[in-house]
C-alpha cells in the first residue's frame, strides 16, 4: 500500500516512530514557510559510511541496483541530491525494488535532509523515530505549516485538539488512516483551510458544529467512516465549495439548504447513507455541476425540471431511493451525460424520446422501476452506449431493431418486462455485446442464428419464452460464452458443442421440449444413421459391410500407431505405477513426490469440486488447493488430457522444466505438471487477489485500487515481459496476455500468468486464433499472419496499460489508434477517460506524471505496424524515468499523447 506523508522539517525531532506495512513511503517539505537551514558542518564522512552501512544490510540484488552506492563521496549515488555545502538534501529511492529494512541506516548522519521518498519497494519494519510516528500533540509546534499530508498510512488514535493550532494549515489530508474517536471541536479554527480530506479512517462520531466556521472550503470528504447525525447547516457559507463528499457514513435527517443554494458544486457524493427528503425541493442549480450521486438512501418526490441547467453534468445517479413520477423530457438538453441511473425506484411513465439527444450517454440504468410503453427506437441514436438496462419494467411491444445502431454495446438488458415478437436478428451485429439478457418475457419464435457473431459475448439469458426450434449451429463459434440459460422454453434439437452449454447446469436447460446433448439428465442426441430409419431403399443395408470394413481398418490403424508409439524411447521422464488408482498411466514433472502430490491434491480441491473454484484461464480452470504442509497453491486442471495432444514427452519435459526455473517477481512461479488419465493439472504459486479484470470490474475494489498501485502494476507487466523477451534462454513470447492473466498479489504487484501453456499443450498450433480469450487483445499484424512474435505481447501490454487506467477495455481508443483517422470524438481530454471511481481530479503530481508517461507509451505500443512499437526493454526502461508535465494535467488531450509517440522506436527489434 503507498504511504505518502508531506510535512515540514521544522518539527521533525518531535516525532516518534511508527511502523510501516506497506510497501512505499514518501516525507516532503511543503511547507510555505522558509524550511529551517540546519547548520551545515555535517560530516559527509559519516554520511557516506551510513549509507554505505544500510546497502550491506539489503540483500544480494537490491545491493546490485545500487552499484553506484562506492566511493568516499555520497554526493554521486544514484538518487542522492546534496547542497552546495555537500549535505545530503534529499534521498530519492522510490521505484528500484528494494528489499530490506532501514534498522541499519543512521538518520542522526542525515540533518539536512529535506525529502525521502522510498516508495515503491519492499521496505518493510519500522521507520525510524527520527523521521515519523503517531500524530502527535507536538505537531502544534508548526505553526506555520500550510499543507499537511499524511494519508496512507497506518495512523491510529483521534486527531488530537491542538490540531487548531496549525492557524495557517490550507490543507489537511489524513485520509486512509485507522483514525478514529470523534472529529476535534478545534478544526473549527482553521479558517484558511480549503481542502479537508479525512476518508477511509474509523471516526464515528457526529460532527461538530464548529465545521461551519471554516468558510474557505473548496474540498471536503468525510467519506467511508461511521460518522452519523446531521449534515453541517452552512457548510457551504463562503460559496467556494466544489467538492462534497459524505460517500458511505450513517448521516440522517434532510439535506441542509445551504447545499441547495451552493452554485459553486462540481462534484457530490452523498450516497449511502440514510439522508431523508423532498428530492424536488433539495437541490438546486448548479451550473459548474459534474457529477452528482443520492444514490441509496431515502429521499423521496418528483425529478425537477432544474436538472436541464446542469449543461455541464456527465454523471447523475439517484438508484435505490422513492424517488416517483416521470423521467423529465428535459433530461435531454443535458448534453454532456455521460452515465444515467435512475434504478431501484418507483418511476413510472414513458422513457421520453428526447433521450436520444444524448449522444455522450455511455449508461444508461433504469430498472426495476414501473416504467410502460414502448422502448423507443431513438435509443439506436446513442451510438456511444456501452450499458443499457431496463429490466423489472412494464415496457411492451417488440425489441427495436435499431440497437444494431449501437455498436460499442457492452451489456444489454430488457429482462423481466412483457415484451413481445421474435429476437431482432440485427442484434447480432452488436460485435462488442458481452452480456444480453432478454429472460422473463413473451418473445417467440426462432432464435436468430446471427447471434453467433457475437465471438466476444459471455453471458446469455433468454430463459421463461416461449422460444421454438432448434439452438443455432452457428453458436458452435462462441467461443467466449461462459453463463448460458435457455430454460422454459420449447426449444428442441442438440445443444452446441461449446463449454457454456457443455458445462451448463440441468437447471439453465430444464423445461424445453426436445433437447438433447452431453449434459447429464438430458437424452442423448441419435445419431444421423437412425435417423434416417430405412426409408432409403435398401441402402442402409448395402452400408453395414462397407461402415464394418472401414471399422476394421481405423481399428487396425489405431493398433500399428500404438505399437510404434510404445516402442518409442522416452528418457528422463518420471513415470510411476501409482497402485490402486485404476492401473492407469501416469506422468509427473514436479518438484514433489508426483504419486503422493496427486493424491494430495485431489484430496485438498475434493476432486475438483466448485467450491474451490477461483477463476478460468487458458486451457483450464482454477483452483484454490491447501496441500499437507500448509501451503498454498493454485492449480490448473487442464480441460483435456495433454497426453492427447503431447506427443513428444523429452520436449514436454524440457519445457515444463525451462518454465518452473523461470524466477521473476512478476511472474508467476510454475512449480510443475501432473497427469494422470482422469486429471491433469498444471500448479502454480497462489496470488491472493485474483485478476486485473476482476478487480476492474469490482467497483468496491477498483476504487480501493489507487493510482499509484496501478502504477506500480503496469510497471510490473512491463518488467516481466522485458524478461520474458530479452532475458531469459530460450526466449518466451506470452501469446495470450490479457487483463485475466495478470494477477495481483497482497501488495497489488503484478504477476503475469498462463504465458507458455498453449506452446506446452498445443506446440503445434502458432496461431493466436487458437487461444482462447484473447479477443481484444490481439496485435493487428496477426489478422494475416499467424506467427506471434514480441511485438505481438507490446501490442497486448498497450491495451492492458490502457485498461488499467481507464476501468475497463479501450476499445474506442485501440481502434482510434489503429485505423488511419487522425481524430477522435469528445471527449478527447485524457482525464475524461480515466477511471472516473478514482476521481482523476484529485490526482498527485507525481502520480499525474506516471498516468501520462503510461498513456504515452500504451499509444507508443499500439501503433498498427509492429516495427514502429518499442521492446519491452524500452518499455520498461522509459517508465523508470518520471517526465515532469508541461502543462496542467487537466489539460493533457488524447491527440497530444498520440503525437508524442513520436516514432523514436522506428525499427527497434533488438534489445
Amino acid at each position: 500500500m503507498d504511504q505518502a506523508l508531506s510535512i515540514s522539517t521544522s518539527g521533525l525531532n518531535n516525532i516518534n516512530h511508527n511502523q510501516i506495512m506497506g510497501s512505499s513511503f514518501i516525507f516532503d517539505n511543503f511547507a510555505s514557510s522558509t524550511p529551517s537551514t540546519f547548520p551545515a558542518a555535517a560530516n559527509n564522512e559519516k554520511q557516506t559510511e551510513a549509507l554505505l552501512t544500510w546497502k550491506s544490510s539489503l540483500d544480494n540484488y537490491s545491493q546490485s541496483l545500487l552499484s553506484s552506492w562506492h566511493g568516499n563521496n555520497s554526493c554521486n549515488f544514484v538518487g542522492i541530491t546534496c547542497n552546495d555545502y555537500g549535505s545530503i538534501t534529499h534521498l530519492n529511492l522510490s521505484c528500484l525494488g528494494l528489499r530490506g529494512t532501514f534498522d541499519g541506516l543512521d538518520f542522526s548522519c542525515l540533518i539536512n535532509l529535506l525529502s525521502l521518498d522510498i516508495s515503491n519497494n519492499w521496505i518493510y519494519g519500522f521507520i525510524p523515530s527520527s523521521i515519523v510516528g503517531p500524530l502527535p500533540s507536538s505537531i502544534q509546534n508548526l505553526s506555520n505549516l500550510n499543507l499537511l499530508h499524511i494519508y496512507s498510512n497506518h495512523l491510529s488514535g483521534p486527531i488530537p485538539e491542538e490540531i487548531g493550532k496549525l492557524v495557517s494549515l490550507g490543507t489537511l489530508d489524513l485520509s486512509n488512516n485507522s483514525l478514529c474517536g470523534s472529529i476535534p471541536s478545534s478544526i473549527g479554527s482553521l479558517t484558511n483551510l480549503s481542502i479537508l480530506r479525512l476518508s477511509y479512517n474509523d471516526f464515528a462520531c457526529s460532527l461538530p458544529p464548529e465545521v461551519n466556521q471554516i468558510t474557505r472550503l473548496s474540498a471536503f470528504d468525510l467519506s467511508y467512516n461511521k460518522l452519523e447525525g446531521q449534515l453541517p447547516d452552512e457548510i457551504c457559507q463562503g460559496k467556494l465549495l466544489q467538492n462534497f463528499s459524505v460517500i458511505n457514513n450513517h448521516f440522517t435527517g434532510l439535506i441542509p439548504k445551504s447545499l441547495r443554494n451552493c452554485s459553486s458544486f462540481i462534484r457530490v457524493r452523498l450516497d449511502g447513507n440514510q439522508l431523508t427528503g423532498n428530492i424536488t425541493e433539495a437541490f438546486g442549480i448548479y451550473p459548474q455541476l459534474e457529477l452528482m450521486d443520492l444514490s441509496h438512501n431515502y429521499l423521496y418526490g418528483e425529478l425537477s425540471w432544474k436538472w436541464e441547467s446542469c449543461r455541464n453534468l456527465t454523471s447523475l445517479t439517484i438508484s435505490n431511493n422513492n424517488i416517483s413520477g416521470e423521467i423529465p423530457a428535459v433530461f435531454g438538453k443535458m448534453t454532456r451525460l455521460q452515465k444515467l441511473d435512475l434504478s431501484s425506484n418507483n418511476l413510472s411513465g414513458v422513457i421520453p424520446r428526447e433521450l436520444a439527444s444524448l449522444q455522450f450517454l455511455l449508461d444508461l440504468i433504469l430498472n426495476s422501476n414501473r416504467i410502460t410503453g414502448d422502448i423507443p427506437n431513438e435509443i439506436g441514436f446513442l451510438s456511444k452506449l456501452e450499458h443499457l438496462n431496463l429490466a423489472s419494467n412494464n415496457f411492451r411491444g417488440s425489441i427495436p431493431a435499431q440497437f444494431v445502431q449501437c455498436t460499442n454495446l457492452l451489456s444489454l438488458n430488457l429482462s423481466k418486462n412483457k415484451l413481445e415478437g421474435t429476437i431482432p436478428s440485427e442484434i447480432g451485429n452488436v460485435r462488442f455485446l458481452e452480456v444480453l439478457d432478454l429472460s422473463q418475457n413473451q418473445l417467440t419464435g426462432r432464435i436468430p442464428q446471427e447471434l453467433g457473431k457475437l465471438r466476444v459475448l459471455e453471458t446469455m439469458n433468454v430463459s421463461h419464452n416461449s422460444l421454438l426450434g432448434s439452438i443455432p449451429e452457428t453458436f458452435g463459434d462462441m467461443l467466449a460464452l461462459t453463463i448460458i440459460d435457455v430454460s422454459y422454453n420449447n426449444l428442441e434439437g442438440p445443444l452446441p458443442n461449446v463449454k457454456a452449454f457443455n458445462e451448463a447446469p440441468f437447471e439453465a436447460i430444464q423445461h424445453n421440449k426436445r433437447l438433447c446433448g452431453n449434459v447429464e439428465a438430458l437424452q442423448k442426441c441419435d445419431s444421423p444413421m437412425s435417423k434416417k430409419g430405412n426409408g432409403d431403399g435398401g441402402r442402409g443395408t448395402t452400408a453395414i459391410p462397407v461402415l464394418t470394413f472401414l471399422g476394421f481398418l481405423l481399428l487396425a490403424s489405431i493398433v500399428i500407431l500404438l505399437l510404434i508409439f510404445v516402442r518409442r524411447p522416452r528418457k528422463n521422464i518420471k513415470r510411476e505405477d501409482i497402485g490402486r488408482l485404476n492401473d492407469l498411466d501416469f506422468l509427473c514433472i514436479l518438484n514433489f513426490d508426483g504419486k503422493a502430490f496427486y493424491k494430495q491434491i485431489l484430496e485438498a480441491t475434493e476432486e475438483f469440486d466448485s467450491k474451490f473454484y477461483v477463476g478460468e484461464g487458458a486451457y483450464g480452470i482454477v483452483y484454490k488447493a491447501e496441500i499437507s504442509t500448509g501451503q498454498i497453491v493454485a492449480v490448473k486442471k487442464i480441460s483435456s488430457s495433454p497426453e492427447e495432444e503431447i506427443l513428444d514427452f523429452v520436449s514436454f519435459e524440457r519445457e515444463i522444466q525451462a518454465l518452473s526455473n523461470i524466477c521473476h517477481r512478476n511472474i508467476v512461479k510454475l512449480y510443475g505438471f501432473c497427469s494422470h488419465l482422469q486429471h491433469s493439472f498444471m500448479v502454480y504459486e497462489y496470488i491472493e487477489r485474483g485478476s486485473l479484470r476482476a478487480i476492474l470490474n469490482d467497483d468496491e475494489k477498483a476504487s480501493e485500487f489507487a493510482w499509484d498501485k496501478r502504477v506500480n502494476m503496469v510497471r510490473g507487466v512491463a518488467n516481466a515481459l522485458s524478461y520474458m523477451h530479452h532475458d531469459c534462454f530460450p526466449r518466451w513470447i506470452h501469446r495470450d496476455l490479457t487483463s485475466n492473466n495478470v494477477l495481483l498479489d497482497a501488495d497489488y504487484e503484478a504477476r503475469i500468468s498462463d504465458f507458455g501453456t498453449a506452446r506446452l499443450l498445443r506446440p503445434d498450433s502458432l496461431s493466436w486464433t487458437a487461444v482462447a480469450g484473447s479477443i481484444g487483445y490481439i496485435a493487428p499484424e496477426l489478422a494475416y499472419s499467424t506467427i506471434p512474435t514480441e511485438k505481438s505481447d507490446v501490442y497486448s501490454f498497450g491495451v492492458i496499460a490502457l485498461e488499467t487506467l481507464m476501468g475497463k477495455h479501450p476499445r474506442d481508443i485501440v481502434s482510434w489508434e489503429c485505423s488511419s483517422s487522425t481524430e477522435i470524438g469528445s471527449p478527447a481530454l485524457l482525464k475524461d477517460v480515466l477511471d472516473q471511481r478514482l476521481s482523476p481530479s484529485r490526482v498527485r503530481i507525481r502520480d499525474a506524471e506516471d498516468v501520462v508517461s503510461i498513456a504515452r507509451l500504451a499509444f507508443m505500443c499500439l501503433q498498427a505496424d509492429p516495427r514502429l512499437r518499442p521492446t519491452m526493454r524500452q518499455v520498461s526502461q522509459e517508465l523508470r524515468i518520471r517526465v515532469p508535465l508541461e502543462m496542467t494535467f487537466s489539460a493533457v488531450s488524447l491527440e497530444q499523447l498520440r503525437d508524442l509517440n513520436g516514432r523514436k522506436f522506428q525499427g527497434s527489434q533488438g534489445d
